[in-house]
């Protein structure tokens, strides 16, 4: 089965577990085997610090710019940036000037976080 959503359509959540907004792109296609979302942050927001039991995570960042801060080191991400993270790698991102990324969790398996803040 094929199902879209429009970005621009869609409305805007506030994410209670962090400082930015959640367009629930999962929730509305239903993927069998992924979960993805488009966070949006201003400036001066950030995601958890955590990591996955078993998502590798993508992210890739539509607009803005950020900052993945890792254990052991940071990288700097622009519009067009994509980074892929293993389950088991802590990270947190951190909004430098207001942005959407796309981020892609797979396999599809809820409340899989494990938030280290």
């Amino acid at each position: 089965m094929r199902k879209h959503v429009n970005l621009n359509e869609m409305e805007l959540y506030d994410a209670d577990v962090t400082r930015g907004k959640l367009l629930p792109v999962g929730y509305e296609l239903r993927p069998q085997k992924m979960r993805p979302s488009v966070w949006v942050f201003e400036a001066g927001g950030h995601g958890t610090r955590h990591k996955q039991k078993e998502q590798e995570e993508l992210y890739h960042v539509l607009s803005g710019r950020f900052e993945m801060v890792f254990d052991d080191e940071s990288i700097e991400l622009e519009p067009g940036s994509v980074v892929v993270v293993s389950p088991d790698e802590e990270r947190q991102l951190h909004c430098l000037e207001d942005g959407k990324v796309f981020v892609v969790g797979a396999p599809n398996v809820k409340d899989d976080g494990v938030v280290l803040d």
